[in-house]
């Protein structure tokens, strides 16, 4: 992951927990994504719920970033962002 973590808001209130994140990316823009580890059976993993780069929000689109520079899936990203939320919040992820 190219991008570093400057700001982590965890919130265990609702059903599936949500995550936001203030991501700084390789080129010093801010990314902020606020997601959810989803149940639904179509789609299980982290989805992005809102997206916002450099003040500009990009609805809850993120594979654009994703692909381009951090060469990742957005679930496998996102993944890796909750995983080092979890720990920080002793979280056990959700099965």
């Amino acid at each position: 992951m190219l991008s570093k973590i400057k700001g982590v808001k965890y919130k265990p209130e609702y059903k599936y927990p949500r995550y936001k994140v203030k991501l700084e990316t390789p080129k010093g823009k801010f990314l902020l994504i606020e997601f959810d580890n989803t149940q639904a059976a179509s789609m299980k993993g982290y989805m992005p719920l809102e997206v916002y780069y450099d003040g500009e929000n990009k609805g809850a689109k993120l594979s654009w970033y994703t692909q381009e520079v951090e060469n990742l899936t957005v679930s496998e990203f996102l993944s890796i962002i909750a995983t080092k939320i979890n720990r920080k919040y002793n979280v056990k992820p959700a099965k």
